[in-house]
């Protein structure tokens, strides 16, 4: 009875052999210590693109390229001999078919009774996995290149569940020679280590902004490990890595551009400072040629006026001829008179010294309507401005050019001017509704005197600009900052 459950179970075990081997989805292959293939399943034949019989009993090389055939068996032979079979590794191969493909060899030895040994073999194709695996390694060595070869400080972070700083998980080598730390150091640390704590709660905001758009730049100041300072731009992308957000940053150490920046402010501020002490010098100039056209000039031309008057009283009344030159010097002087008068106003109108800028505005805007017959509309603040002279000045120079623009080139019949202010500037509109200005016209600072009119204003950090629509107008609006303790 033993014996023949013995047997039964033998043929069961064949029987389960013999499933599994046409079932299997891997090639399956036996051969013996010669090399000789003893049996294959259909999944080696499918693997390998070849019939069963061009493979019973025929070396298991036959599946390679004719190059390949015979270093592959001698191979074989001779670890057999050596008991030295190679249970498991992974090789490329050239098939016969030409096609080159990776495959996964996992072996097992057998001694048979009569002492011949064979090796059972299942095969599995990996080409699409090594090729994968190779454009990953290739990849990867990309990355790392690209990643330390930057000239830039680079960081990686991860951050924590509740979304907050999270720790590095990698730098480049720019990052460990700028801020001092091994990458070692690095790794224990959170990006909120290397940020000057003054700037920790912009930070926070930035992260914030990371967080909300994906995608931030910012300046800020890095703090090295030997506490030493220095500004930096980051560029910051937020992304998904083994589905954890990961903040990639790319930080540019700007300290050459901050201290050509800081440069480039002092330089500017010298100009300005010399632009101002040149305005201030013209305008005294004119002050001063306006007073003495005024009090001098006009002075001899009032005394003379009373000597010719005076001088013709006496004249007898048959002297008609005498009188009638006394009249036309009398009315010749009223005319120089006059005249002085108005370019002593051109020069520098008193009003402006006398009674400040809201109503030296209020002044031109009336003698521009009686010089222009231009309808104009004003609206200015009921109580005076408070400013300093020479931004009173630049803000009414400003005014005069606009105006004299209108009356020569917008053919223009009407203005609407506005001079406003708020806590932080000064707001003069001048809007007018001729022709506009042409792009071109506008490129030609001469032309209009553009150029002068920005200069004035940009000496307090203002600005003057223009909107012109072709048959609609032009508006001028100048925007200049008000210094509460300078202007008052």
């Amino acid at each position: 009875m033993n014996d023949l459950f013995i047997k039964e179970d033998v043929l069961n075990a064949d029987l389960l052999f013999g499933q599994l081997w046409e079932i299997s989805v891997d090639g399956m292959r036996l051969i013996d210590d010669d090399g000789n293939i003893l049996l294959v399943n259909d999944a080696f034949c499918k693997i390998f693109n070849m019939h069963k019989e061009q493979l019973l009993n025929k070396p298991f090389s036959v599946v390679y390229t004719q190059t390949e055939q015979e270093s592959a068996l001698k191979s074989y032979q001779k670890d057999i001999c050596k008991n030295e079979i190679k249970t498991f590794f992974e090789r490329e191969n050239t098939l016969w078919d030409g096609r080159k493909a990776w495959f996964e060899f996992s072996n097992s030895f057998l001694t048979l009774t009569d002492g011949h040994k064979i090796t059972l073999s299942v095969i599995k194709e990996i080409t699409e996995r090594k090729k994968s695996e190779i454009e990953l390694r290739e990849s990867e060595y990309k990355f790392k290149m690209l990643f330390n070869s930057a000239n830039d400080a680079v960081f990686v972070t991860q951050l924590s569940p509740e979304k907050t700083y999270g720790d590095f998980i990698e730098v480049n080598n720019v990052a460990c020679s700028r801020l001092g730390y091994t990458k070692e150091e690095f790794l224990l640390l959170s990006p909120s280590a290397i940020i000057s704590q003054k700037l920790i709660n912009e930070f926070n905001i930035n992260m914030e902004r990371l967080l909300q758009k994906g995608h931030v730049i910012y300046d800020t100041v890095y703090r090295a490990k030997d506490k030493k300072l220095f500004p930096v731009e980051v560029n910051s992308h937020l992304f998904l890595f083994n589905e954890k957000l990961t903040v990639l940053s790319i930080a540019r150490d700007i300290t050459d551009r901050k201290l050509a920046e800081e440069k480039l402010k002092k330089s500017s501020s010298l100009l300005r400072g010399l632009a101002t002490h040149l305005q201030t010098i013209r305008e005294e100039e004119r002050t001063l040629i306006a007073r003495e056209i005024h009090d001098e000039l006009g002075q001899v031309l009032t005394v003379l006026k009373i000597q010719i008057s005076l001088l013709g009283n006496k004249l007898n009344p048959e002297q008609t001829t005498l009188k009638e030159k006394v009249n036309l010097l009398t009315g010749l002087i009223d005319q120089s008179v006059e005249s002085v008068q108005k370019i002593s106003s051109k020069l520098r109108p008193t009003i402006l010294d006398e009674l400040g800028l809201n109503a030296a505005i209020e002044w031109q805007t009336e003698e521009f309507e009686k010089l222009t017959n231009i309808k104009c509309s004003l609206v200015i603040p009921k109580d005076d401005l408070q400013l300093s002279s020479n931004k009173s000045t630049a803000i009414f120079r400003i005014f005069q050019e606009a105006l004299t623009n209108i009356a020569r080139h917008s053919e223009a019949d009407k203005v609407n001017i506005s001079l406003l202010t708020n806590q932080k500037n000064i707001n003069l509109e001048i809007i007018d509704n001729g022709k506009g200005i042409s792009a071109e016209q506008l490129k030609d600072f001469k032309s209009l005197g553009i150029h002068g009119m920005e200069e004035r204003a940009m000496i307090f950090g203002g600005q003057v600009t223009f909107e012109s629509i072709s048959g609609k107008g032009t508006k001028v609006t100048v925007e200049i900052p008000i210094d509460r303790e300078k202007d008052d």
